[in-house]
């Protein structure tokens, strides 16, 4: 057997409790065959209790050999692209016990997969699935904080008084052959979720070819949404012991050929105490669903698509039954152990091929508030495509097309989102027309400094992302990408530069001269830009003519910029050449040069931003900065109006780099004026002056203010305020959340 060397941060995590197996191809006990002289395959096998914080690496196979717990107080970071295969039984699965959390981050591209060892053997309830129990309220007795005992190990409690419990994040995250049983009574899920508090983060979840119920929630305030569920034994989706968050676009489906080996199978199950043993217990099940469908192709009966019972109370919209299968009651809200709450209500659209064997509608009593009406949608499939799944009525995919961006957009163009682009040459919006980019986009740049995208003055980009779909701007050969691979963005407006007072001064394009900016518009407008991730910018042409990722020349406060992330650029990661413009939510990784740069008269406001530099991090560049402000350009203006006059809000600077000293945290200079609020600088790494106001062209004007907090775990080898100026170093300070930025995928 091979040794396997871990790096020490993982291994630390792991060793001294988590069992910790390597092995390799060519000790297959199965006598495997090798082929091609590849390397082997390093396998980690995982079982035992986590200890600290355990990352994994998305570059190393898993083999789940037993129960792996996340006990109180440890964390179990999963990165995007990481999959992890069970070993067969009903031990094999993952629980996060109380106060203990999971963070699964995976993206739409690079999905978190738990799955089986061996797919030849692959078959509903193959092995456990996840369990994660919150210290969320769940019903009881009135009066008391309730607590239950998760029902694979009883051992194992769940349950509690805070709503606002967080067991982590999981995103983008795939279950497949979950639901192993000992006994009929006790069988696993694929996701369950005991007592799982709503500061918990569940988005993007794809469980299939489960046994027992999909997804089950035991009591708790947890929010989920965008859930595909295909051909789980029991439910597709269970509520009960009170639980009371919201379900939002889910799509339950049974495919033909599909059978189950449970007595009642459902589309929706709830009960608003445990079995129904509960009925003045508190809180009972008040939940909500919102955009669902459910879906039967099989000839197996579903019993009820809809089943609300024992004291729950639904409030379902939006929500579809559909295809070809039997299905017995549409909706029933009753039960021999008491029907749903009488506030249950739901707007259900029935679509399916036959009548129901039982009638639409079981209850005993008036529902006022169930109503069935054509018109519903159901969920919306296009947010579940990342799973690959292909669902009934659609085709499938064929290849994208592909198209060239090049040259000058003279007149309106608007991309389509069925397109790859590839990026080549300069890309020019002209004066007058408007650039429209779909969310979910990528546009590949080919690479050198001449490939780029510029707006003119009076040209628009309407680049409109969303967190699940966001546009992305890379290199072509992502690969064997680095910083500098492409130019980066440009826009150009007519707001107001620094220049000789009294005058309205146009300066020139730091890379095309013949492209002016600048003006006497300050609400200019020049299009909007909203989750938008710029990646491998800065191409240069010598040391002084160079992109950014996003350059912002003389642009208007008309404009909107927000949910912006640029990584692994060569110079800045974003520069103001003065303008007006407010950018809200950027994050900054990995970027040459200064995370944040300002200059000639730039009097907007940067809120929410985040700049990093990982461990292993190195510059190219002299003096690279977390802010460098300039109150004019290159400081040759001192007596020019305007100068820089700027506000920071809630930002993080971080320097983890062994390799890179940050010259500067925060510079400020040359006649600029900062109003910096809530700054936090934390890092391993070495930063010279925390705060510098200094500059042989001139100083920070007196007025600038700065709230900064230094935590940095190293020792300033300059100092902590370099001139003067109103700077308060103080505790306290919490910078910019990284939850912000959750919708890029990054793992902090």
């Amino acid at each position: 057997m091979k040794k396997f060397f871990l790096n020490a941060m993982l291994f630390a995590a792991l060793a001294s409790s988590v069992s910790l197996t390597s092995c390799s191809d060519d000790d297959d006990p199965q006598g495997g065959d090798q082929g091609g002289g590849e390397e082997p395959t390093e396998t980690v096998e995982l079982s035992g209790n986590v200890e600290g914080t355990m990352t994994l690496d998305a570059n190393t196979e898993y083999l789940l050999t037993g129960t792996l717990t996340v006990p109180d107080g440890a964390v179990l970071e999963i990165p995007a692209g990481t999959t992890i295969k069970a070993q067969q039984g009903f031990d094999k699965y993952i629980i996060v016990a109380q106060g203990g959390r999971i963070n699964a981050q995976g993206t739409a591209q690079a999905p978190i997969v738990f799955t089986v060892d061996d797919e030849s053997k692959a078959e509903p309830g193959y092995w456990g699935g996840l369990i994660i129990n919150g210290k969320a309220p769940i019903s009881g007795p009135a009066g008391s904080t309730a607590t239950g005992a998760t029902e694979v190990d009883n051992n194992m409690a769940y349950g509690g008084s805070d709503a606002a419990d967080n067991s982590g994040t999981l995103q983008y995250i795939e279950l497949w052959y979950t639901g192993a049983r000992s006994s009929a009574d006790i069988e696993h899920n694929g996701l369950t979720l005991n007592g799982v508090g709503n500061g918990t983060t569940i988005n993007n979840v794809y469980i299939v070819e489960g046994a027992d119920d999909a997804i089950e929630f035991f009591g708790g305030t947890a929010n989920v949404s965008n859930l595909l569920a295909v051909n789980c034994d029991d439910d597709m989706f269970d509520f009960t012991q009170g639980y009371s968050g919201t379900l939002s676009n889910c799509y339950g489906i049974w495919e033909e050929g599909f059978t189950s080996t449970e007595e009642d199978p459902r589309g929706i199950e709830a009960d608003g105490n445990l079995d129904g043993n509960g009925p003045d217990h508190t809180p009972q099940s008040d939940f909500r669903i919102e955009n669902m469908t459910i879906a039967n192709f099989s000839d197996y009966s579903m019993n009820d698509a809809i089943k609300v019972r024992r004291g729950a109370t639904a409030h379902i919209t939006n929500a579809l039954v559909m295809g070809t299968g039997p299905v017995e009651n549409l909706i029933d809200v009753t039960d021999g152990k008491g029907g749903a709450g009488e506030g249950t209500e739901m707007s259900v659209s029935n679509q399916l091929a036959s009548a129901t064997t039982d009638g639409d509608l079981n209850a005993e009593g008036t529902y006022e508030g169930i109503v069935m009406e054509a018109g519903n949608t159901g969920a919306n499939t296009s947010a579940l495509s990342w799973t690959g799944y292909q669902f009934p009525g659609e085709t499938e995919a064929p290849e994208p097309a592909t198209a060239t961006l090049s040259g000058d957009i003279a007149s309106d163009m608007t991309l389509d989102a069925n397109t790859g682009y590839t990026l080549e040459g300069a890309v020019v919006v002209k004066e007058g027309a408007t650039l429209t980019i779909p969310a979910g986009l990528t546009i590949k740049a080919k690479e050198g400094f001449g490939n780029y995208l510029l707006v003119e003055r009076g040209g628009k980009i309407m680049a409109e992302g969303t967190a699940e779909a966001p546009i992305t701007f890379t290199a072509e050969d992502e690969a064997n990408a680095g910083p500098g691979y492409w130019g980066g963005l440009i826009i150009n407006g007519y707001a107001r530069i620094s220049g000789v007072e009294g005058t309205v001064t146009e300066g020139a394009t730091e890379i095309d001269n013949n492209q002016p900016y600048g003006g006497d518009d300050n609400a200019d407008n020049s299009g909007v830009l909203r989750y938008v991730k710029l990646l491998y910018t800065g191409a240069r042409s010598n040391a002084d003519v160079e992109h950014n990722g996003l350059t912002l020349n003389a642009v208007g406060n008309g404009t909107v910029i927000e949910n912006i992330y640029i990584a692994e650029g060569a110079d800045d990661a974003i520069e103001f050449f003065g303008g007006s413009v407010n950018v809200t939510g950027l994050l900054a990784v990995n970027c040459d040069d200064d995370m944040f740069d300002f200059t000639q008269g730039y009097c907007g406001t940067l809120k929410d931003c985040y700049g990093r530099w990982e461990a292993g991090f190195t510059s190219t560049e002299e003096d690279p900065r977390g802010v460098e402000a300039d109150g004019n350009l290159d400081g040759n203006g001192a007596d020019h109006a305007p100068q820089s006059d700027f506000t920071i809000e809630n930002m993080t600077i971080e320097n983890l780099s062994e390799a890179a000293e940050m010259v500067d945290a925060i510079k400020i200079r040359r006649g600029a004026k900062a109003t910096i609020t809530n700054a936090l600088v934390i890092g391993t790494g070495t930063v010279d002056d925390l705060v510098d106001l200094t500059d042989s062209k001139g100083d920070a004007q007196a007025t600038t203010v700065i709230s900064v907090t230094n935590e940095l775990t190293s020792t300033l080898t300059g100092d902590e305020i370099h001139g003067t100026g109103e700077v308060t170093v103080a505790d306290g300070n919490t910078g910019a959340s990284a939850a912000d930025f959750d919708w890029t995928g990054y793992q902090f």
